[in-house]
């Protein structure tokens, strides 16, 4: 009885990875964690207690290069002012 439930129980966790996605069905090891070639990031900073930045930036996984793709200001002591917007550009044209 006790193996009939140990092996539901194996069954079930096995289930359980596969709706998940936790095997790798094509068992490609080129691109460990799936990634692409171009990555995005963001970042804030503060001003203080009453302003501050945000901003977005893309990642070359291949050559390394970044590019900033958003910066916005916000807050005191400037007012709120998008100094970049770079979002629907192709990569290649982003400076």
């Amino acid at each position: 009885m006790k193996a009939k439930y140990f092996f539901l129980g194996i069954i079930a966790t096995l289930f359980f990875l596969v709706l998940t996605g936790a095997i790798d069905h094509h068992g490609s090891s080129s691109a460990a964690l799936g990634f692409g070639r171009y990555q995005l990031s963001a970042w804030a900073t503060s001003f203080g207690e009453k302003g501050g930045v945000v901003g977005a930036f893309v990642i070359d996984t291949v050559s390394g290069e970044t590019r900033t793709v958003y910066s916005r200001t916000y807050g005191a002591p400037m007012e709120s002012q998008v100094v970049k917007n770079d979002l629907k550009k192709p990569y290649s044209s982003i400076k």
